[in-house]
């Protein structure tokens, strides 16, 4: 009887390693991104979230201390979500250039990188969800051509080309 049950304790301590190792790895690749509110972000106030969120219905968020750094961002380029689908469609940009996405629509967005469904080019810019007004951001830092969706809309895409 003591056999089974020190048998079931070793089990249980290993199977705990497992989902702990798993959860770990998980949180270790979120890109990093920031989300502003507009109206909050003329008044230079930013809005941070820390939730890990499914890829319908949300962002994925690093904590703040894992945020970029402003001082790495070189310059900002903007690409607004319209009806009609992102505006610009494609921009060419230089390494360590933010983009950020303008949620101009009256509906939830989203930014995700190809292929629909899967997202797997470039999962940094699998940005998730983000509401009317509100703004999703990335820091290039590789260069390449970098395709993305609307998930919610995929009729909606853009590229980022970083030089």
């Amino acid at each position: 009887m003591k056999n089974k049950t020190f048998l079931y304790i070793i089990i249980g301590v290993i199977l705990l390693g497992g989902v702990f190792f798993l959860a770990k790895q998980q949180t270790s690749v979120a890109p990093s991104i920031q989300r502003e509110d507009q109206s909050d972000a003329l008044e230079g106030e930013t809005i941070e979230s820390n939730e890990k969120e499914t890829l319908e219905d949300k962002v994925e968020v690093e904590d703040k201390d894992e945020e970029v750094e402003e001082a790495d961002v070189e310059n900002v380029e903007n690409v607004s979500l319209t009806d009609s689908g992102f505006d610009p469609k494609s921009i060419t940009i230089k390494i360590s250039t933010q983009v950020v996405w303008v949620n101009d629509t009256q509906a939830t967005g989203n930014v995700s990188s190809a292929v629909h469904p899967t997202h797997e080019e470039y999962p940094p810019l699998n940005l998730g969800n983000f509401e009317p007004g509100e703004t999703i951001s990335l820091v290039f830092t590789e260069p390449g051509t970098y395709k993305y969706h609307d998930h919610l809309n995929p009729t909606k895409f853009g590229t980022v080309v970083v030089e």
